[in-house]
């Protein structure tokens, strides 16, 4: 588990600088209509800081927050004022992560630049576990294309697969639409840029949304 080691030490030391700011994402902002009209709560796999959990919140959305940073789930906990909402936030690997006993009711997946960030093992993994969860109603992934100019920098692991300062795998959006359709509806796919600026950064994203059979 060298990868996940590496990964864990890197998002430690980058929260600790609090190196990203709190406004939420495009993509939160993009789904919340969508969230609003259904009765399902989030739970963010890999939620960071909880940039896009307080926008969420702010907005009466409720919530749980998984991430296997300790400095990120430090500082979220420090941010939230409420106890009951406190415990809402796990210190904890997503794939590992046992849902169905520490999460009642209806929910939804959201994973924003997160899918990237595990093995296509560990997505296989995950995706069959979701698949076994009856209250499970959406999954919203936003992760880097295997079209992103960073593709290809590196050091290679295997195909899409390369570690910079931390680890990456570049998703295939044919690749990944085959496993997601085993077990959910697509509601929405776009494979595109411009949906994260940030400075002179303009990644290449794939967006998704899908509905549980």
């Amino acid at each position: 588990m060298i990868k996940s080691k590496n990964n864990e030490k890197f998002w430690n030391k980058f929260y600790k600088k609090r190196l990203i700011h709190d406004k939420p994402s495009n993509f939160a902002l993009f789904i919340l209509k969508f969230l609003k009209k259904k009765n399902t709560k989030i739970v963010d796999v890999g939620c960071g800081n909880g940039r896009d959990i307080f926008y969420f919140k702010k907005n009466k959305i409720d919530f749980f927050g998984i991430e296997l940073s300790k400095s990120a789930t430090v500082l979220i906990k420090s941010k939230l004022k409420k106890k009951n909402e406190k415990k809402k936030i796990f210190n904890d690997n997503f794939v590992k992560f046992d849902y169905k006993k520490k999460i009642i009711g209806n929910f939804s997946i959201y994973s924003r630049f997160t899918w990237h960030s595990i093995s296509k093992k560990n997505e296989t993994i995950f995706l069959k576990k979701m698949s076994k969860i009856p209250n499970l109603k959406y999954l919203f992934i936003e992760t880097r294309s295997d079209k992103d100019e960073l593709c290809g920098i590196g050091k290679k692991l295997s195909q899409n697969e390369y570690i910079t300062d931390h680890y990456r795998r570049f998703i295939n959006k044919h690749d990944l639409l085959k496993k997601i359709r085993q077990n959910f509806k697509i509601l929405y796919v776009k494979e595109s840029k411009g949906f994260s600026k940030f400075k002179k950064e303009d990644p290449c994203l794939i967006r998704l949304i899908a509905e549980k059979k």
